[in-house]
């Protein structure tokens, strides 16, 4: 019995090495694509600026439809 319980308490260490080694190779192929993914857009500047001129078409385009919704009532 204790024999059997070896064996077992075995394969299941090695299977659990194994999902663990295939993890971590996973981890390291997302970790090198997320990295070039970030160097492409570290080569594309954002200014300052675009952010600014995003943040006011939003509040113009909110006061926009609150003046028609408050007109229209």
């Amino acid at each position: 019995m204790n024999t059997y319980l070896a064996i077992i308490t075995t394969i299941l260490v090695i299977t659990q090495i194994i999902r663990v080694t295939q993890n971590a190779i996973s981890l390291h192929r997302q970790n090198v694509l997320f990295e070039k993914q970030c160097e492409e857009v570290r080569d594309i500047e954002i200014m300052k600026e675009d952010f600014e001129v995003q943040r006011k078409a939003y509040k113009l385009i909110v006061a926009y439809f609150e003046n028609k919704a408050g007109g229209k009532e």
